[in-house]
């Protein structure tokens, strides 16, 4: 008995200290060969992304929690109690959206402005802007 407590207990540890890594989708016109967006470790949060000719890095940026509250109080207070219950619980996260606005910079001081957007459980994208104002678009898997 004691050793099934110890191996949930390792598990629960194992998967609660992972953080969301998603990478980067190079279809398109993006000018990047690769990169991450890794998130949920606040100060350790980490944007990377790599062109043919240099490596942009963004750390400790913050990802920010939406929730609608009053309009999902609208839409589902009178209407589906147990919906709303589960909403307000935090057990339903289907409505929850993620933002992450942050400057990656190159090594030789070259920066792109990044602002990033994605629902809970699904993938990052967002728009991208050089120094010369060129938008950029990224897609993360």
């Amino acid at each position: 008995m004691k050793k099934s407590y110890l191996s949930i207990l390792a598990v629960l540890m194992i998967t609660g200290c992972a953080s969301p890594t998603h990478m980067l989708n190079k279809e398109g016109s993006t000018p990047f060969v690769g990169g991450e967006l890794v998130h949920d470790r606040g100060v350790d949060n980490l944007l990377v992304l790599e062109a043919p000719d240099r490596r942009y890095e963004a750390r400790g940026f913050a990802v920010e929690r939406h929730t609608h509250m009053a309009e999902l109080r609208k839409r589902y207070y009178g209407v589906n109690q147990k919906h709303w219950q589960r909403i307000m619980s935090g057990l339903d996260n289907d409505h929850v959206t993620y933002t992450a606005e942050t400057v990656v910079k190159s090594a030789d001081g070259q920066e792109i402005s990044c602002r990033l957007m994605w629902r809970a459980g699904g993938s990052p994208a967002g728009l991208c802007t050089d120094q010369s104002g060129t938008i950029l678009q990224v897609r993360f898997e």
